[in-house]
């Protein structure tokens, strides 16, 4: 029956879909979590920016402008690398409503392939039994 073989084709497309949606979740998970990792940085960078102004002592203070200056260097760095990886992640997340509008279409279609498969299925056992019971019917005009 061609409908099981295209049956078969839409359940293989629809489980490559959801397995592009995974990847595309398991990457964005990974990108997240690396953007949640600079902002980690960039404050535990801002808190001992801070801590050191706090307790540095006239002997230190010398110094403190060039730290201060370091560590206003490695957050700006920190925030262009977040920046960076907000825009991967901008373009991740729209190929995962594409990816999942084509998944729900392929899911929809298969649900309605599966109704027609089932519908011919229940028909031709239907025809079965309406000719067996013609065939009795028959039979049993002929036995009286």
């Amino acid at each position: 029956m061609a409908g099981r073989g295209n049956l078969s084709a839409l359940a293989l497309i629809n489980d490559i879909k959801q397995h592009e949606l995974d990847m595309i979740g398991v990457e964005l998970s990974a990108l997240r979590a690396q953007q949640d990792d600079f902002a980690r940085q960039r404050q535990a960078l801002s808190d001992s920016a801070a801590r050191e102004s706090a307790e540095s002592t006239s002997d230190m203070r010398v110094y403190l402008h060039a730290y201060l200056s370091s560590v206003d260097r490695q957050r700006q760095g920190l925030l262009v690398e977040s920046d960076k990886l907000s825009a991967q992640i901008e373009v991740l997340e729209e190929k995962l409503f594409d990816t999942f509008r084509e998944s729900k279409t392929t899911r929809t279609v298969l649900a309605r392939a599966q109704a027609n498969v089932d519908l011919e299925a229940q028909r031709a056992e239907y025809a079965e039994l309406d000719d067996v019971s013609r065939a009795m019917s028959f039979q049993k005009g002929a036995l009286f």
